[in-house]
């Protein structure tokens, strides 16, 4: 079942993806702005965004970040995203949010922004979020309010070993947060 409901998501964001920015832009970008301005200096940071779609965050963050990389299991996706970036420091991956193809504690930031109410398992791929960043890392998170209700949100986070530093509701569709990793947590719990 899980294979089919990610098989189906994916061949959805496929037969979008040409559309998906003059859709769903302006609500993205406000989550987005939001999110950046909530986060510490991104400035010379590895950065990760998991599920970056066509792109439209990594344009926010390309003049800032040391490096940025963009994942997606939508190829087509993928695609519009190349043809936007031809900077050195963005690189586009396909993967899976829920088996991140990274290993352990590279990114300084990772950025989940209308990710986690299109996987099976949002644990599973908060999980691999703190498994990629660093001890000193920053997670910056969207959760859809039809979704998720705030108290399951933060549950989920503690439950995955985020320490919730900052929080944006207001205005948007989403609860916003950013985070830091619990010293004392590990993943194999």
């Amino acid at each position: 079942m899980r294979k089919s409901l990610k098989r189906a998501l994916m061949e959805s964001y496929d037969s979008s993806a040409f559309t998906y920015d003059r859709l769903y832009g302006e609500e993205q970008e406000a989550k987005h702005l939001r999110g950046i301005r909530m986060m510490p200096s991104i400035e010379d940071a590895i950065v990760l965004d998991a599920g970056c779609g066509s792109g439209l965050l990594i344009e926010k963050l390309a003049d800032t970040a040391g490096l940025i990389v963009g994942l997606d299991f939508s190829k087509a996706m993928l695609r519009i995203a190349r043809d936007k970036f031809k900077q050195r420091n963005v690189a586009l991956v396909r993967g899976d949010v829920e088996k991140l193809p990274f290993r352990d504690d590279v990114f300084d930031m990772v950025f989940m922004f209308t990710v986690l109410q299109n996987t099976p398992d949002p644990s599973a791929a908060l999980k691999e979020a703190y498994r990629v960043l660093r001890r000193s890392g920053y997670l910056a998170v969207s959760f859809l309010k039809k979704s998720f209700a705030k108290t399951y949100a933060e549950r989920l986070l503690d439950f995955c070993g985020f320490e919730k530093m900052r929080y944006s509701g207001r205005g948007v569709m989403d609860h916003i947060y950013v985070c830091s990793k619990k010293s004392f947590y590990s993943t194999s719990l």
